[in-house]
């Protein structure tokens, strides 16, 4: 199993702070009340101690980082010409989001400031005055506290991601604002990927959290510690029609199933209990008897292949779900549980004797947990029509990178549509994440133009993200009319 490799020396890149908890809270034992920038409001321009800490952090929202349990956030100056020279630490509990607290706390320097002026001023190298990132509280596998980390909010091109240099010099300046034990902890694939290359600052990487112990530790196991949901995501080159065709719902019962070591085919309890799939959510049943893991190992290369295999029945057809378990060539348990299922392998599911791409499942969180974006534009319907679709998207550096839509709003003729149903949002990406296309399709359908509605479709042109056309969509999922669209964008939501 490839994992990351916990850098963990000693960067005591120390930062000093100071401030007051928000004025409606009482002062922190032990904490300095400021006298500076941050007496009286939410932040702090010191943090020195743990109760320095806990005036301006939260607990960790629940996510594939088991290694962060409490953040903070941060604003520092990046060049001698910012209007503010401190570094300050804003109280996350009475002002979530950057922006937020800059303008409303702070309105002397960021007064006014616009979403787009503050990506201007805080995340693009040219026109950068400010970093603005995020302060983690970072523990090891057994919870023991090992110290602090920080990253940074910078655009999503490969090209802006901090270098060595901007990294360090980040550490250095945050040092005379934070004394507690510091050091860079990149959280997005393209800043852990260059961070890979750092010499110099020590890096904190991801520690997996999808491995676990097994009840006897002889044996490696896989544990489902409650009911779980698998879900199809996109394969290159499907159109939108067989990406609908293809969409597969499987459902995992809570259990723990121990295996040897050793090689050779065990028969278990199957994990999966069932599922639907396609426009119609067939119903997917197991297939009595056919659960196994297949242990083989390769001593020469360190590496030993496991691998679950189930039958799963569609109507007449049998399918057949394979399942790489990637676990220490030493052995050990997977942990299969939400909000972790974005760093299990996808398993991937065909029917038996046919693996053309067209009906290929490929099995994942249903709820995965990648950045952000949101495909948005107004419609010239005379009544304020427009649509948002949010998507889990991750940029790949090369290649096609996981994109996953998880809600819609459509708004036409005076009428909106909200959709979350992971059947009625369909994704395709038939060439790197190109000439992307979207069905929304709607639970009860809108009246536009005279006739009914059933959903949109949005397509893009190829080799980019500019619109192509925009359509309605009747019962049948065939175009109906063309819509006129302005505005079209497919953009990262910061802070999302």
């Amino acid at each position: 199993m490839r994992l990351v490799v916990l850098a963990l020396f000693p960067l005591l890149v120390t930062i000093t702070a100071c401030g007051d908890p928000p004025p409606t809270s009482q002062p922190d034992a032990g904490a300095d009340a400021d006298t500076g920038l941050c007496a009286g409001r939410p932040c702090r321009t010191r943090i020195a101690t743990e109760a320095d800490w806990a005036a301006v952090s939260v607990p960790h929202p629940a996510d594939e980082r088991c290694d962060f349990v409490e953040e903070a956030k941060f604003i520092a100056p990046a060049t001698a010409a910012a209007a503010l020279q401190e570094v300050v630490f804003q109280d996350l509990e009475a002002h979530r989001l950057h922006l937020d607290f800059m303008t409303q706390v702070l309105p002397e320097y960021f007064g006014g400031l616009s979403g787009q002026a503050y990506a201007a001023l805080v995340q693009r190298r040219a026109t950068r005055q400010y970093y603005a990132g995020a302060l983690y509280r970072l523990t090891d596998a057994a919870g023991a506290t090992t110290g602090y980390g920080f990253d940074v909010v910078v655009d999503p091109s490969w090209d802006e991601q901090l270098t060595e240099a901007e990294v360090s010099a980040l550490g250095a300046r945050l040092s005379q604002a934070f004394t507690l034990p510091l050091r860079y902890a990149p959280t997005t694939p393209d800043a852990l990927v260059a961070a890979q290359q750092f010499q110099q600052p020590i890096t904190h990487f991801p520690r997996s959290c999808t491995l676990t112990t097994c009840p006897d530790p002889a044996t490696d196991c896989i544990v489902v510690p409650a009911a779980v949901s698998l879900c199809g995501h996109f394969s290159e080159g499907r159109t939108i029609a067989l990406e609908y065709a293809a969409k597969t719902r499987l459902d995992l019962a809570a259990a723990t199933l121990s295996f040897p070591r050793v090689d050779g085919t065990y028969p278990v309890p199957p994990l999966f209990t069932g599922g639907a799939r396609g426009p119609g959510q067939a119903p997917i049943t197991p297939v009595v008897g056919s659960a196994e893991v297949e242990v083989r190992a390769y001593p020469a290369n360190n590496y030993v292949d496991r691998t679950y295999r189930q039958r799963l029945q569609i109507g007449a057809v049998t399918h057949e779900l394979a399942w790489s378990l990637y676990l220490p060539a030493e052995g050990g348990g997977l942990l299969v549980a939400e909000p972790h299922l974005t760093g299990v392998p996808a398993a991937v599911m065909a029917p038996l004797g046919n693996t053309s791409n067209d009906e290929v499942a490929l099995l994942s969180a249903c709820a995965p947990r990648h950045q952000r974006w949101q495909v948005r534009g107004d419609i010239g319907d005379g009544a304020g029509g427009g649509f948002t679709i949010d998507v889990q998207y991750q940029p790949p550096a090369a290649g096609s990178g996981p994109l996953f839509p998880t809600a819609a709003e459509v708004r036409l003729g005076g009428q909106t549509a909200t959709v979350s149903d992971y059947f009625r949002l369909v994704y395709a990406g038939e060439h790197h994440n190109w000439n992307n296309q979207y069905w929304v399709l709607f639970a009860t359908p809108l009246t536009y133009a005279g006739h009914a509605v059933h959903g949109l479709w949005i397509d893009e042109e190829p080799f980019s993200s500019s619109l192509e056309q925009a359509r309605t969509l009747d019962a049948a999922r065939q175009p109906l009319e063309v819509l006129p669209v302005t505005g079209y964008e497919f953009a990262f939501v910061p802070g999302g």
